[in-house]
């Protein structure tokens, strides 16, 4: 049903309608040398990709704001990201971006989403994807994609094998200072810091008629080795070197599977199934001056989710779903602690967490007139979270999630959205285990005993298109949260992750797309984006108000970027603002982080409709990461500071290489 809506503007790609359906086709991409799906998407005037959560548990909402082919992916594991990445761009008909929702089309919760429509035609399509770092002190990290794609309607195979062996922004070098209370330097160490990541994934998907539907099968498996060192060497002052080792070993499957079926001319019905199944090791060992600590940790998780949806469309302005979703998820955790070998009880060392989740919900979309889109919903939901640990734990929540969305299109070029949305969070299955940062020396304590935050939040949105390609976004955002997560402190000296109360949180936002051939530069454009947030929570030991635990007040960000030669080469600059300092409080500790402003310049060049070439240069300037970190002998509000530490770390400049060729 949703491609039926959609099709009616097929032909007026990249103008406005009236019904917020805005089509982008071939012309519009024609003069790029954008090789995949991804770059297409990213492309399009005021829209931003959300990939959504793959951690998350369940569907609903979780699977980004792309669908392709009307479709959200069948698979979690699999990003979108990665899947619009595997998608050339030589394949995709047309994108369709959908704003404000429309009867008939699935909009995954959200207020503005893309449809990437694939062609029909008969078509393979081998592919050999080659892309590296090569970084300042001549380490290079390889990463081989082996594709497969045949395509025939609606009959579609792929399969790809990927291997890299790389290394992350982890890897830097820096300086760690310690100072006391006045001021007077305690240590000063070097840190060099060291990881690897080394990955091999193989996926393969399947599309075919079915039982008068349309039945999709994916199908992934990951294997993770992830070994990283902290080593610290002392420049002055009293203390000693010390060094730090943590390896992970992880696998990772999944299975999942969507059928779709009309059920006439005005139903259908959609069932999603899904499977992951996962096991990780870790071990760590700290030697801090002749001082041994070692965290073991050995867990299996898995989720297993059901969710059919049944759509009814009674005319071109209406369209009624309802379905629900029925999940189980599971995590297994054993961990072990030691100091000079001597085991240190934690709590809640051994956990076994499991939730049995249900979800129904009701949505109506009604389009009176052109100029008005009116979205309705009710979403309820019961959940029984169950951990065994130290104590055997049981609770039961339920919550009801209501949703009201209003769109208004006074012209061909405006639109204004209002929402309204009861929310609530996931509880994270690894606060309830113990778990330990190796590069700091730190514990944590699993906690069982948390409830899922609760937000009422009021959306207001204006969006205004200019100049055929421009786009400006301004956005007001306010969040009422009840039963915020934060640390808490626990019985004998720990800490652990809990609830300390309700909060506030405001956010002004806005994005702009600026065409520059009106300006008399053809094919160039500007995107920029900018947000302030403020919020307010009460922090559970001094009893003041204070920011939310890591929350940043203030990101922007901007490109800019050209196609030449009749979209052969394409080049672009992009700029981050960075992180102005973002605040943690821990029960004995408070920490901040900064991240300074970075610069990186890329091109892409077609010398044949085949090959792809890319070429970034990244973090020009060297951006560093600073952390500060105060230290109390107790609890923050009534001890003395132990010690204030300041870590400067820097990755260094690296450049990026990319060959995308299909045979």
């Amino acid at each position: 049903m949703a491609q039926d809506q959609q099709a009616v503007h097929a032909g007026t790609s990249g103008t406005e309608q009236m019904s917020g359906i805005l089509v982008y086709g071939p012309e519009f991409f024609a003069n790029t040398a954008l090789p995949t799906a991804l770059d297409m998407v990213q492309r399009l005037p005021g829209f931003t990709l959300d990939i959504g959560n793959g951690d998350a548990r369940g569907i609903a909402g979780n699977t980004g704001n792309v669908l392709i082919d009307g479709k959200p992916p069948a698979s979690k594991t699999d990003g979108l990201g990665e899947i619009l990445r595997r998608i050339s761009a030589s394949g995709v008909a047309r994108i369709e971006l959908i704003r404000g929702g429309a009867p008939g089309i699935d909009m995954q919760g959200r207020a503005v989403i893309a449809n990437v429509v694939l062609k029909r035609t008969a078509s393979t399509e081998k592919l050999i994807n080659f892309q590296s770092y090569v970084y300042r002190d001549g380490y290079v990290g390889p990463d081989l994609t082996l594709q497969y794609t045949r395509r025939d309607g609606d009959r579609r195979d792929e399969l790809s094998l990927e291997v890299l062996s790389d290394r992350t922004s982890y890897t830097s070098q820096g300086i760690r200072t310690r100072t006391d209370a006045s001021g007077r330097l305690l240590q000063r160490h070097s840190l060099d810091l060291w990881d690897r990541d080394r990955t091999a994934t193989l996926r393969t998907s399947i599309q075919r008629a079915l039982g008068g539907g349309l039945l999709t099968v994916n199908a992934r498996l990951d294997y993770f080795d992830y070994p990283t060192s902290q080593t610290v060497t002392l420049l002055e002052g009293s203390g000693s070197s010390g060094r730090a080792i943590d390896l992970t070993h992880q696998w990772k499957g999944e299975l999942g599977a969507n059928w779709n079926r009309p059920l006439g001319s005005k139903s259908e019905l959609e069932v999603i199934a899904l499977q992951r199944l996962g096991r990780t090791r870790y071990d760590s060992t700290t030697d801090a001056g002749g001082f041994v600590s070692t965290f073991g940790q050995r867990s299996r998780n898995g989720e297993s989710v059901l969710r059919p949806i049944l759509r009814y469309k009674p005319g071109k302005t209406l369209s009624l779903e309802g379905g629900g979703e029925i999940a189980y998820n599971f995590l297994d955790n054993r961990t072990d602690y030691a100091e000079q070998g001597i085991p240190v009880p934690l709590p809640d060392q051994s956990v076994f967490v499991s939730e049995v989740r249900g979800e129904v919900f009701g949505l109506a979309r009604w389009q009176p007139s052109g100029r008005i889109t009116v979205e309705a919903g009710m979403r309820a939901e019961i959940s029984r979270i169950a951990a065994d640990a130290d104590s055997n734990r049981a609770r039961t929540f339920f919550y009801p999630k209501p949703r009201l969305q209003l769109t208004w299109r006074p012209n061909k070029r405006d639109q204004l959205r209002l929402r309204v949305e009861q929310s609530v969070s996931q509880l994270d299955f690894s606060d309830f285990v113990a778990a330990t940062e190796i590069n700091l020396g730190t514990v944590r304590a699993g906690n069982g005993d948390l409830v899922p935050e609760q937000a009422l939040t009021l959306e207001a949105v204006v969006e205004h298109r200019f100049w055929g390609k421009g786009a400006l976004e301004l956005s007001a955002k306010h969040e009422a949260t009840r039963n915020v997560i934060d640390y808490i402190p626990l019985d004998g000296g720990f800490d652990a992750i809990g609830n300390i109360g309700t909060g506030t949180r405001n956010t002004l936002a806005s994005t702009l797309t600026l065409p520059f051939d009106k300006l008399g530069i053809k094919d160039a454009r500007f995107r920029g984006n900018a947000s302030v947030v403020r919020s307010h929570v009460t922090d559970p030991l001094t009893g003041a108000r204070r920011r939310y635990a890591s929350e940043v007040p203030f990101t922007c960000s901007g490109s800019f970027s050209q196609d030449l030669f009749g979209g052969r080469f394409t080049y672009g600059v992009f700029a981050s603002c960075g992180q102005p300092s973002t605040s943690l409080y821990r029960i004995r500790e408070f920490r901040t982080t900064e991240v300074q402003p970075s610069l990186e310049i890329y091109t892409i060049w077609k010398p044949s409709k085949r090959l792809a070439i890319r070429l970034d240069l990244g973090n020009l300037n060297n951006a560093a990461r600073i952390y500060d970190r105060d230290l109390y002998t107790g609890e923050r509000n009534a001890s003395p500071l132990l010690f204030r530490e300041r870590r400067t770390q820097r990755r260094g400049q690296y450049v990026y290489v990319q060959f995308r060729r299909t045979l």
